[in-house]
């Protein structure tokens, strides 16, 4: 009985948790999401890669993509090197959300997101691949059902943990409504053609 009371209490609390994270998934393009705002740091400057102005959060473990959970600190030996979510807007007063990015550290996570981005999206387009001499890949889908171009990039690092050596990958990825331009500028490319050109080069 004591066994059972036990497992009852975890499932609840597991249950808990899950529901008090955001899933990104769920967030509406175009909406004034008060998610964008909460518990983020509003930035003066522009987000680099897509122009647009941005809320950003080191505090990952708050966010959940689907079904993939983030940690904050990975690994504990590098506590500078901080994964990230960030909140791209059309502007920092109506803040309705023109896409989102999420840059992760951790291997495991890595490996997830690309899984999972594949089985709902299919295969992406390939701009460049790792290499041993060069660490950076680029892919992106264009044009998703849900109003997404998606922007992946890995690159490929190695960190020792307990004098054993691990390599993977960090992601940085990004998902802006689709035919964005850069800076939501009309006379610039789109934020797709810009991570397509500066992979390529």
């Amino acid at each position: 009985m004591k066994k059972i009371i036990v497992t009852g209490v975890l499932m609840l609390f597991n249950f808990c948790s899950s529901q008090s994270k955001t899933d990104l998934t769920a967030l509406q393009l175009g909406a004034a999401n008060e998610i964008v705002i909460k518990n983020t740091t509003k930035q003066v400057d522009l987000e680099q890669t897509t122009g647009f102005p941005y809320y950003n959060t080191y505090k990952v473990d708050q966010y959940q993509y689907g079904d993939i959970s983030f940690v904050q600190d990975f690994p504990k030996e590098r506590k500078y090197i901080k994964s990230e979510v960030g909140f791209l807007v059309e502007n920092q007063k109506q803040n309705a959300l023109s896409g989102y990015y999420i840059m992760t550290k951790n291997f495991k996570e890595s490996d997830a997101l690309s899984a999972a981005l594949k089985k709902k999206y299919g295969e992406p387009k390939i701009i460049i691949e790792a290499t041993d001499r060069w660490p950076y890949s680029g892919y992106y889908w264009q044009g998703t059902k849900d109003g997404f171009d998606i922007m992946l990039e890995q690159v490929k690092k190695k960190i020792s943990v307990d004098q054993k050596e691990i390599k993977g990958f960090e992601t940085n990825l990004y998902f802006i409504k689709t035919g964005s331009h850069y800076g939501n500028m009309k006379d610039r490319e789109t934020v797709l053609q810009s991570f397509i050109t500066r992979h390529e080069q």
